[in-house]
């Protein structure tokens, strides 16, 4: 990871699942994955030139409280796509929702609104 660089961490009920979602909807690879052998409970994928992070939010963290997977509305990811019709059509297949249908915006991009398979609110942007 380099200095300097901000990405988010979704904390899931399943890692499977969720990984399967952003690579089939969004090319992700990982790039790390901890531990390196067995069942993940922590996987950085790389998406484009940003990064996201999916960890196993069952147990309490270091700050004492258990994460709450998709519990609530709090924040929405965006992520860019070249080709955001083939983005919309690959989520159902990959265990996610269209909440919104993709729509040209008056200012000048085409947007979407995904749900990925555990609840969180992807904003998903053609530029």
């Amino acid at each position: 990871m380099a200095e300097r660089s901000v990405f988010p961490i979704i904390n899931c009920t399943s890692i499977a699942p969720m990984h399967w979602f952003y690579a089939n909807v969004f090319g992700g690879e990982v790039a790390y994955r901890f531990p390196p052998e067995g069942e993940a409970v922590y996987l950085t994928l790389k998406v484009g030139d940003g990064q996201i992070a999916l960890g196993l939010g069952n147990d309490p963290a270091m700050y004492g409280e258990t994460p709450l997977p998709a519990s609530g509305h709090a924040v929405d990811i965006c992520l860019y796509v070249a080709d955001l019709d083939a983005a919309v059509a690959a989520a159902d297949g990959a265990g996610g929702a269209v909440v919104t249908p993709p729509a040209d915006m008056p200012w000048g991009e085409r947007v979407a609104y995904l749900r990925d398979p555990q609840g969180t609110m992807l904003l998903v942007i053609q530029g």
